[in-house]
């Protein structure tokens, strides 16, 4: 693992971890108890991930960029013994005399709480075992990478999804984890070229859309990457094919999400992409689109994704969704027989077995009676030249039940909301014209994802 502070080897890192955890016991640190960690990227908030699994504690990933009104909101939700801020690393340093020898809890024992990213309301705090963040680790670092590698987590680590898919798939495949403090266009490539990267994790679409755009980032900056994932979503097929060619790096689509935890499919980096897929799911998954009343579907017939454990292979009925979310009456637990998770996300599974993701439940706007997906409409206005990022909400609708909205963020160029609408009547039908454009820049969380639940509050 290494950062700006400092470089550890694998050797180094087990008994790091188990001092760490001995601090954190003599601070009063008890198994089931929740640890606030409010840091920004570094190696410390791995070795604090990893400390907490081995006391029994839960680790709760708490952005330091958020505003001071959610983090609190967060600490009082899960109710932290104690808080662990960039301040305070050097003291811990400090304390680190003793040595953890006891044995580390049963697998199942819940070790982490990452928050949903509440694009469409309020982030839900979703608990995970030891046995559910590891299985997805060892299936990512089998699958995705090699030993030499040396992985860059561009996306803020207190996102639990980036310790799942980021820095322990790194670890379980003897590759070094790079975590990166800027996400930004021109952090990922000062990453990429000072400290040699050969993969980035979840580069979001506007960040792959300014390494296109920005003529101050030459190909060149890029060329140690082997590979760089990028989840699905808003990503049009156009902007894919131009980082491609700028770049000659393969970007590796995936879909996932915070209850898995983590990712559920990703494309093999030696298979050519398919247009519209994110990849086939993990080995120890099986990924199903049904019907309404829990039906699998044809090929090809669009449903609710669904997924649930393999039933077959070396990873066959390993994998449970997560063990429950955090309220404020305690853990919440799924029923221990629920082996299956309903996503409401809907799709269909092409003939190859790989994923189209088409839009969440959510995303359906009704428009005066006539079903319009969002995500479509998204996929085509971002192709238009003046944008760089879309979001489209329903808005309520005295006539029409709903109508839809559709917020641009613009590219450097000027652009108005007539101009805009000129170009989408070229695009889309008539009963999928947005009925009102709006420019602005785009509400995003931590993962750099839009926050719709925001959009229609402006």
């Amino acid at each position: 693992m290494e950062d700006t502070h400092r470089t550890g080897g694998h050797a180094d890192l087990g008994p790091s971890v188990r001092r760490l955890a001995a601090t954190l016991v003599q601070r009063g640190v008890s198994p089931g108890d929740r640890l606030a960690v409010v840091l920004p990227n570094c190696a410390a908030a791995v070795e604090l991930y990893l400390a907490c699994a081995l006391v029994g504690a839960i680790w709760v990933g708490i952005n330091p960029a958020a505003p001071a009104a959610e983090r609190d909101r967060q600490c009082a939700l899960v109710g932290p013994v104690l808080t662990i801020a960039d301040n305070m690393l050097s003291a811990l340093e400090t304390e680190q005399t003793e040595t953890f020898d006891g044995a580390p809890p049963q697998l199942s024992t819940p070790c982490a709480i990452g928050f949903s990213s509440g694009t469409t309301g309020t982030p839900k705090a979703i608990v995970h075992t030891r046995a559910g963040v590891s299985l997805v680790a060892a299936v990512l670092a089998q699958s995705q990478l090699r030993a030499g590698d040396r992985v860059g987590v561009i996306l803020p680590m207190s996102i639990h999804n980036l310790i799942a898919v980021g820095a322990l798939p790194s670890l379980f495949a003897g590759a070094t984890c790079v975590p990166v403090r800027r996400m930004d266009a021109a952090g990922v490539a000062a990453a990429c070229h000072d400290l040699g990267l050969s993969r980035v994790n979840a580069l979001v679409p506007a960040t792959i859309y300014d390494l296109v755009h920005d003529d101050t980032i030459p190909p060149e900056a890029l060329a140690s990457l082997r590979t760089a994932g990028t989840g699905a979503a808003g990503l049009s097929e156009a902007l894919r094919e131009a980082f491609e060619a700028k770049f000659g790096c393969r970007l590796v689509a995936s879909y996932g999400m915070t209850e898995a935890p983590g990712v559920v499919c990703i494309e093999d980096p030696d298979v050519p992409h398919t247009a519209g897929a994110s990849g086939t799911p993990l080995p120890h998954l099986t990924v199903t689109a049904c019907d309404v009343r829990g039906k699998p579907l044809l090929t090809g017939q669009e449903g609710e994704i669904i997924v649930g454990p393999a039933d077959s292979g070396p990873w066959a009925d390993l994998y449970s969704p997560a063990v429950g979310r955090w309220t404020a009456d305690g853990l919440l637990r799924r029923p221990a027989t629920e082996k299956t998770f309903r996503t409401g996300d809907y799709g269909w599974i092409d003939a190859d077995g790989a994923v189209h993701v088409t839009g969440r439940s959510a995303d359906v706007i009704v428009r005066g009676g006539v079903n319009v997906n969002a995500a479509e409409l998204e996929s085509v206005l971002a192709q238009l030249p003046a944008v760089r990022d879309v979001a489209v909400v329903g808005a309520e609708d005295t006539r029409l039940g709903q109508r839809i909205v559709a917020f641009i963020e613009p590219s450097n160029t000027a652009v108005d909301a007539e101009s805009l609408r000129r170009c989408a009547r070229e695009v889309l039908s008539h009963g999928k014209v947005p009925d009102e454009f709006v420019v602005t820049e785009l509400p995003r969380n931590a993962m750099g994802k839009v926050a719709r639940a925001q959009l229609l509050r402006r």
